[in-house]
């Protein structure tokens, strides 16, 4: 698997330049690029916008920073009239300039022409928006804060954002909800909440994604009790591009139609409201610690029950997975984190004290590892560019993505160096921390990088089966004995079922409720090549040898390690392809299998009730859905 990226650092100034012109910088949101195209046709040979150099010191929370920087617009309300595209907005400029749209991870971009992308103000604007495109049978596809890896919402026929359709609408405490315009960030709702000691039930591992895409695609956290995040939503409306209009749907009057709608990626109707499940707010204790991997194999069934949330990250190479438990402080096990204490009704209970969270060890020596690493490898290359502040200033994220970019990113003993010395670190890392749960259940995924996560089932809550453990060993077997360069961490988490039939965690149609339905285990496992930022990759081409690596070498042992295991890839890291010479040629009819003829069938055929024209569509549902 040992590629060579020596050769990857030649490089015309022709293509140069060429790259140049791509790089285009921020509008009033982070995933929209606008650009004049005589001014860009001028300017490209001459400047390069959207410089990565701030990024040496807090790269992942930089670009959090971008992605939370959406311009709020204070929302107008809803009518019952139904205005033409003229009456609700005129935007000349916005027929000036072409759109470049950008995923997070930097992995995916769109091109929309002029006058084809969206940014609605008003419900009312947005009703006229997709009823002017249903007339004229003109592509609109939705997309959320674009943080998906395989840009699922992209399509360059047309888009609609609705980043600006961000209001809190009502927190109800008496039901426990929350109804919230689709555009609203995660975040914003979790700062909405707070006040009135409220919160969400779960949460992925970032916050800035908008609510619509957040369920749309089946997001998801870690606790064998906590479904997947669309099982949280109690009641939605969808502007559709057909005779049905705006449709408001519930699990009582619409049935499986919600389901399907609820996880609908995108393609039923554009989400424009939705009412989420709410919890207590409530605050973590989190426990990391280092197992063995015959230790973490043992343990697993016992750690699943104990705790409310657990996530295992596996190093390759190492014997070594870091385990993540987070509880809530008044409800801690009494054989996990903790001081034992009287409840004072006879029996014991665990509190956590000053003294349990005081760390064990210095920051200094806990990061000296990573920090010498690096030093180590910038010596090798003379290279003066970062000296002693600039790296001891840096996270454990940064400090991971330079010292993989100070190599060869495919060469798998540079990975293995990384990983060894991202062993030592966790070794001294580990320990206890009490934070409220939205920010325990949000952590550092590190700079921007290709992720393939797939979902299997593992059982039930009672009896987990060994299918988990099972497909780690199988998984690390094929990357340890074929020498692929697989950086760490693989991250497993774990989810109960869910009811919407396009969820990877699926538990299926349920005419009655039955015990392994209602107490289903899923299994979740996310692999990932980072990308090396422009300081380490001017030209581009290391992303592009690691792309074709990650796509053709290591999503492909994934999905043959997972063929006893009924995998389902994550649907926002979804890659499909119709090239037969792809490597992903065969996925979308891998998937179309996996979800069986009756819930294509049934996605179809809602998809002809509420989008007969196609125009929310994407390549993605097209390849899976609509094979030619």
């Amino acid at each position: 698997f040992f590629i060579d990226e020596k050769c990857v650092t030649m490089m015309s100034s022709a293509v140069a330049a060429r790259k140049a012109a791509t790089r285009l910088p921020f509008s009033k949101q982070w995933l929209s690029i606008r650009h004049s195209s005589a001014r860009a046709a001028s300017a490209s040979l001459t400047t390069v916008e959207g410089d990565d150099s701030h990024m040496h010191n807090g790269w992942a929370a930089s670009l959090l920073a971008i992605a939370a920087a959406t311009t709020v617009t204070t929302v107008i309300g809803t009518t019952t009239a139904t205005p033409t595209l003229a009456e609700a907005r005129e935007d000349i400029e916005e027929e000036e300039e072409s759109t470049r749209i950008l995923n997070w991870s930097g992995t995916h971009h769109v091109d929309l022409a002029p006058g084809t992308y969206h940014e609605p103000e008003t419900q009312l604007e947005l009703e006229a928006l997709v009823a002017d495109a249903y007339r004229k049978g003109q592509h609109i596809r939705p997309v959320g804060s674009a943080l998906s890896p395989n840009g699922l919402a992209f399509d360059s026929r047309g888009m609609v954002c609705l980043s600006n359709l961000d209001k809190i609408v009502e927190i109800n405490k008496d039901e426990m909800t929350v109804t919230v315009q689709a555009g609203a960030r995660v975040s914003q709702v979790l700062d909405a909440l707070r006040p009135h000691g409220l919160t969400l039930p779960n949460l992925a591992s970032i916050a800035e994604q908008q609510i619509g895409g957040f369920v749309s695609v089946g997001a998801h956290g870690t606790g064998a009790l906590i479904p997947p995040c669309d099982e949280f939503v109690t009641a939605l409306t969808i502007v559709t591009p057909s005779e049905n209009g705006v449709v408001k749907m519930t699990e009582a009057t619409h049935g499986q139609l919600f389901r399907l709608a609820r996880l609908g990626l995108g393609g039923l109707g554009i989400l424009s409201e939705v009412t989420l499940k709410v919890i207590p707010a409530h605050r973590l204790v989190e426990q990391t610690s280092v197992l063995s991997r015959s230790e973490a194999k043992k343990q697993l069934p016992t750690l699943l029950k104990r705790h409310k949330h657990i996530r295992y990250m596996w190093v390759p190479y190492e014997d070594c997975v870091v385990v993540v438990t987070n509880d809530d402080e008044n409800d801690l096990p009494l054989l996990g984190p903790g001081t034992e204490v009287s409840d004072g009704k006879g029996g014991k209970k665990k509190i956590v004290t000053a003294e349990d969270i005081k760390p064990k060890f210095s920051t200094d020596e806990q990061f000296k590892p990573l920090r010498d690493l690096l030093r180590k490898l910038l010596a090798n290359k003379n290279d003066t560019s970062l000296d002693d502040d600039v790296i001891n200033g840096m996270g454990f994220g940064d400090l991971r993505d330079v010292i993989l970019a100070s190599g060869n990113m495919l060469d798998p003993d540079h990975v293995k160096r990384c990983n060894k010395a991202e062993h030592a670190f966790w070794a001294k890392a580990g320990g206890i921390d009490l934070a409220p749960s939205d920010q325990k259940l949000q952590f550092d995924c590190g700079g921007q990088q290709w992720v393939y996560e797939v979902c299997f089932p593992s059982g039930t809550y009672g009896m987990p089966g060994t299918a988990s453990i099972d497909f780690m060993e199988d998984l690390l077997k094929e990357i340890e004995s074929s020498g692929l360069p697989a950086p760490a961490p693989i991250e497993q988490r774990w989810s109960s079922g869910s009811t919407s039939p396009l969820s990877p965690a699926s538990v299926g149609p349920q005419v009655n409720e039955s015990y392994d339905s209602k107490n289903s285990l899923f299994s979740w496992v996310g692999v990932i090549m980072y990308l090396p930022s422009e300081d380490f990759d001017p030209t581009g081409y290391r992303r592009q040898f690691i792309t074709e690596f990650f796509k053709d070498k290591y999503c492909k042992l994934v999905r043959k390690v997972g063929e006893k295991y009924d995998i389902m890839c994550h649907w926002a890291k979804l890659e499909v392809s119709n090239d037969p010479n792809d490597s992903n040629a065969e996925v979308a009819a891998s998937v179309r299998k996996h979800f069986g003829p009756s819930v294509v069938a049934a996605f179809n055929s809602a998809r002809d009730k509420y989008d007969p024209k196609r125009i929310l569509s994407s390549s993605v549902i097209d390849q899976v859905f609509d094979p030619k």
